[in-house]
């Protein structure tokens, strides 16, 4: 069984440096082309399942390569979408800080285990995504090959399910609309290709 793991392509908001999480932003002009480029290195793996999450920007990013594969089954995993920054979403760190002086200091210093007001819990986030994976892998054959359009922190904490757990979260770099390779056999992982 084989994973492709894609983050999708550039948006305003990450140009803008801001924290978008929730927030169902669209890609921009370079992110359409970058999902375009995506397609064509997707095509000669020749999946056999399309997974996107419910936010328009890793659908957008799926898309060309639903256009080269129109009879590919394609499923929506909500449970691996982005973890929601609430109300800081749509804001940049300088944004934050003056906003929330203290929130902001405070998560800084402790990322993963504090949880300002509306953001949610990392906690909530790593079940989420970990009960979504084992969901998919429990419907999935050996000979399979899944191309999954996620986020940033999605992929991160797949990462450390299957290939790694003890790697620092934040140490992990997708680079968008790149694809790793994630290859599972005889219940055994490896990873055989990062940011493709």
């Amino acid at each position: 069984m084989k994973l492709l793991l894609a983050r999708h392509g550039e948006t305003d908001y990450n140009r803008q440096r801001k924290f978008y999480g929730s927030a169902d932003v669209s890609l921009d002009k370079h992110g359409r082309q970058q999902a375009q480029a995506l397609a064509e290195k997707i095509a000669v793996m020749r999946p056999t399942l399309l997974v996107q999450t419910n936010l328009r920007r890793t659908q957008q990013t799926i898309r060309p390569v639903c256009a080269k594969f129109p009879t590919i089954p394609i499923i929506t995993l909500p449970s691996f979408a982005e973890k929601g920054f609430g109300k800081w979403e749509g804001l940049d760190a300088d944004e934050i800080e003056a906003q929330y002086p203290e929130e902001w200091n405070k998560w800084l210093r402790a990322p993963l285990t504090y949880t300002p007001p509306t953001i949610e819990p990392f906690v909530n986030f790593e079940e989420r995504v970990h009960q979504g994976l084992q969901w998919l892998l429990q419907h999935l054959a050996e000979e399979d090959t899944v191309f999954i359009v996620a986020h940033l922190g999605t992929l991160r904490l797949i990462y450390q399910d299957l290939v790694d757990s003890s790697v620092n979260f934040y140490s992990l770099d997708f680079k968008a609309a790149c694809f790793s390779l994630i290859e599972l056999k005889d219940g055994k992982t490896r990873q055989v290709q990062f940011n493709q």
